[in-house]
């Protein structure tokens, strides 16, 4: 019995013991999946108080589909009320599978929520506001000159960060996306992994662009219309030049191309728009080479100066925009003269005349600014984009606009970069006009921190 009874117990021990040894196995965790999209990027090629174009990268998977709506339903794609398959698909270019889903009868200065699924899963949930169709204070951000490597990258990205906090209503690029003549896929892939990184706010706003030709673009003079769906004219992908309008008769924009030719049809085109819109109250052009660079190293566009500054005036425009010189510059108000007094075709008139603003240097190492005119009210070299606040007419106040030089980097005698921007506090969709703390606008003693269109004279 005795034996018996301490056989069982040896037994019972040895199975606990082999019992204890037994290692769990423990199943390695589970890695995310990779993301089937992206590269995205919001196009305003149509009119943005009804229309978006949604652009990314494919990378892999089938049959992708934007679902999107008016209520946040985060990534439940079968809650949003609205879906949209690809419209256009471009498949190898410049080494991505860009496919763009346009958006149509989406309501004026309405936020709005998507997410892309396809075979492979469904990607991260953003959101957009389109432009109001009616008279109402926005903001938005103009740049452009960026490049692929080195301190350039480096500034460009904190333009890009800058962007993100300010939450304008849209972003106009004026050119110069990437380096060398735009025909490089691996810089096109960085600038636009960059661009949705970067831009993109902390709770996933993104900013619609309206995209500009550049002369490193000009390797593929198409590579706008292939990337951004951007519009071209008579049949030809190479004539990338278009308008947009917002704020019912607020605001027109006019994206010209300086890198074809400028008269010609270009320009009947130009006259044509300006005066079906002349009744605007805000008019802006915006071209990649400026009429007058305020820098030596660039050439005086005297061909481009012939055919468009005379229509400029005569249609009221009120601000020119260019770019390329890789700096920052306002002028006073001008107009097209050769009378005395008159410097490089132009004179200043604060009444009638159109305010020239530029020049670049979103990322693009600045130039000296050597080269200042009679008529130059503030200019200087350093990494910059221009903030533009908008207000439209009150039973107080006639409408104008507020511009802010926003200084993202400079450089030292030893090319030695500093990025502006790290502590300055992200505004919110409850204080998008403010001045965010932090901010380093340029200020120059002469004229101060804020340029108003219509002109007015500091006191």
């Amino acid at each position: 019995m005795k034996r018996r009874l301490f056989i069982s117990i040896l037994i019972s021990l040895v199975l606990i013991f082999n019992f204890c040894s037994i290692k769990p196995k423990i199943s390695p965790p589970e890695k995310p999946a990779e993301p089937s999209t992206a590269r995205y990027r919001l196009v305003w090629n149509d009119d943005p108080t009804s229309t978006i174009t949604i652009a990314w990268d494919q990378l892999r998977g089938e049959n992708p589909v934007v679902y999107y709506g008016e209520k946040d339903f985060n990534k439940k794609w079968k809650s949003y009320p609205n879906s949209q398959q690809p419209t256009r698909t471009i498949i190898g270019y410049r080494g991505m599978n860009t496919h763009f889903a346009k958006l149509m009868n989406l309501k004026p200065d309405q936020a709005y929520y998507f997410v892309i699924k396809d075979s492979e899963g469904i990607g991260k949930r953003y959101w957009f506001r389109t432009a109001p169709d009616k008279p109402e204070p926005f903001t938005f951000i103009a740049g452009c000159d960026t490049k692929s490597s080195g301190t350039p990258l480096e500034a460009g990205r904190a333009s890009n960060k800058m962007l993100a906090k300010l939450r304008p209503l849209f972003v106009i690029f004026n050119g110069d996306f990437t380096s060398g003549d735009g025909t490089n896929d691996e810089r096109w892939k960085l600038w636009f992994d960059d661009w949705m990184s970067l831009t993109t706010t902390s709770d996933g706003r993104m900013i619609p662009i309206v995209p500009i030709h550049g002369n490193h673009e000009n390797g593929d003079k198409t590579v706008l219309h292939k990337l951004f769906d951007a519009p071209y004219q008579n049949e030809v992908e190479g004539n990338i030049y278009y308008s947009l309008s917002l704020g019912g008769n607020l605001f027109h924009v006019i994206a010209l191309n300086s890198e074809i030719e400028e008269g010609g049809d270009q320009r009947a085109w130009l006259e044509n728009d300006l005066k079906n819109h002349q009744d605007f109250t805000f008019k802006m052009a915006c071209y990649h080479k400026p009429f007058r660079p305020h820098t030596k190293n660039k050439k005086e566009n005297n061909y481009q100066y012939e055919q468009w500054a005379p229509l400029f005036f005569k249609y009221k425009l009120s601000i020119g925009l260019g770019a390329d010189s890789h700096m920052s510059s306002i002028t006073y108000p001008i107009r097209p003269s050769e009378e005395d007094g008159s410097f490089e075709g132009f004179i200043r008139d604060d009444e009638t005349g159109t305010m020239y603003v530029g020049e670049g240097s979103w990322g693009a190492a600045p130039r000296e600014n050597d080269d200042d005119k009679p008529w130059t009210m503030m200019s200087g070299s350093f990494n910059q984009i221009k903030w533009f606040h908008v207000f439209p007419a009150t039973d107080s106040n006639s409408a104008f606009m507020n511009i802010h030089t926003v200084i993202t980097a400079t450089f030292d005698e030893d090319e030695n970069i500093t990025t502006h921007g790290v502590d300055v506090v992200p505004l919110t969709e409850k204080n998008l006009f403010e001045i965010p703390k932090n901010l380093n606008l340029f200020a120059p003693e002469s004229y101060g921190a804020v340029v108003t269109f219509p002109y007015q004279e500091k006191k």
